[in-house]
């Protein structure tokens, strides 16, 4: 029976430079996609908080449905890159249910760090707080 010769560790080298070939560009999109996730997870986190505070201004408060769209805008990011659609609606004076509701919206593409693919597209971020107003 023959013998093998150990394998000497120069001829492992090249083998290691193509594992981290393929290895690379995945770990890389790994790490990438975290942090892109998390960058779109803070901005509803942030259009949230504006939301619902806004909604609380407007339903204990017995602020106007303007001067709640300019809390929820003071609280969020100010960029001229940034697109928020901010809609407040009071309740009517007539209605069963009193309840207010703020709703703000951000295209996708704006709230990612760098869209290079398109995954997106033209999908908004829409966050919707709704409150029973104690007025």
């Amino acid at each position: 029976m023959a013998r093998m010769k150990p394998k000497s560790h120069h001829s492992r080298r090249g083998v290691t430079i193509v594992e981290s070939a393929f290895m690379v560009p995945i770990l890389m999109s790994l790490i990438f996609g975290a942090i892109e996730f998390g960058s779109v997870l803070h901005m509803r986190h942030t259009m949230l908080h504006a939301a619902r505070e806004a909604a609380r201004s407007l339903a204990i408060q017995g602020s106007s449905a303007q001067q709640a769209i300019t809390l929820a805008e003071s609280l969020l990011p100010n960029s001229e890159d940034l697109r928020f659609d901010v809609m407040a609606t009071e309740p009517s004076p007539d209605a069963a249910q009193r309840k207010v509701e703020v709703v703000i919206s951000l295209p996708l593409t704006d709230a990612s760090l760098g869209d290079m693919f398109g995954v997106f597209g033209d999908n908004d971020m829409t966050v919707r707080v709704s409150m029973r107003s104690e007025q």
